[in-house]
């Protein structure tokens, strides 16, 4: 099976490409060759290639940043996803588009189900929802994946952050009012791949199971580095970003564990094993 990725050279196509190319005959796309708000280059693209499954991992992150920049966001985010999931149905190519956490504001205390009404709090996850009703609209045999709290190799993320602050600084100031679930990248690939093969569509919510605040990520990523490093807990309108982060966003993972048979591994454990093969120092 022939499979193209688009934003492939992010923090994600960075490690789910090298498991994801184990099954599929792979090509990667990014933004120096394929913008997805350009329908004509897409549809190059796809002519081009000819994939059997195109997975967009295309998209503005940059949280704080949307909510500047509302205009790019949407056209990206939005738009765009729109536009790949048309060429992919014109194409007979089956559609994958990754979303987010964010699409949810956070006031639920039981983990989120894929049914959960939608409500972002953001200028990011408000984009991110109306790209998953575009794909759903242009595209109603779509596969969509809901992700969060996203880290592993390539690039700046959370781990990486910490880690540099606490060599320059005696201190860690970290959010304890935001609870999701940290999830290496690279666990998603496997999922993905089932998911594909088994011919599902629709949302499913994936990341590594348990939770916890972004204090306690942070403790136990000073723990197994055997960094000695202060960390404070603080609340979220004292760390005073642009954009609203929701305070609650774990994912429940039945809809998935039923349909492949397959179970995300623990935050904790994935986290360890990040550490050992990654190798990051303090």
């Amino acid at each position: 099976m022939k499979a193209l990725i688009i934003g492939g050279k992010g923090l994600l196509g960075t490690n789910i490409a090298p498991v994801l190319e184990k099954t599929f005959d792979l090509t990667i796309c990014d933004i120096d060759t394929w913008d997805i708000t350009d329908r004509g280059s897409g549809e190059s693209h796809i002519e081009r290639y000819r994939p059997d499954v195109l997975i967009n991992l295309a998209a503005m992150t940059d949280v704080d940043g949307c909510e500047d920049k509302r205009e790019p966001a949407e056209r990206i985010n939005a738009h765009g996803a729109g536009i790949v999931a048309d060429l992919c149905r014109e194409h007979n190519v089956r559609f994958v588009h990754i979303s987010t956490d964010y699409v949810f504001d956070g006031t639920k205390t039981l983990p989120y189900k894929e049914n959960d009404i939608p409500n972002p709090i953001s200028v990011y996850g408000n984009t991110k929802l109306m790209g998953e009703r575009a794909v759903l609209e242009k595209n109603p045999l779509s596969l969509i994946i809901r992700a969060q709290w996203l880290y592993g190799k390539g690039g700046e993320n959370f781990i990486t952050k910490v880690v540099k602050i606490a060599k320059q600084s005696g201190t860690l100031r970290v959010v304890n009012d935001q609870r999701g679930s940290p999830t290496y990248a690279k666990d998603l690939a496997e999922p993905l791949i089932a998911l594909i093969e088994k011919g599902k569509t629709g949302i499913y919510h994936l990341a590594n199971s348990g939770s916890c605040t972004w204090f306690d990520f942070a403790g136990e990523i000073f723990r197994l580095l055997e960094i000695d490093t202060a960390i404070i807990p603080i609340s979220s309108d004292e760390l005073e970003r642009k954009a609203k982060r929701p305070s609650y966003s774990v994912f429940d993972m039945w809809k998935f564990q039923k349909d492949t048979g397959l179970k995300m591994r623990l935050w904790q454990e994935a986290l360890g094993e990040y550490v050992t093969m990654i190798g990051v120092q303090p």
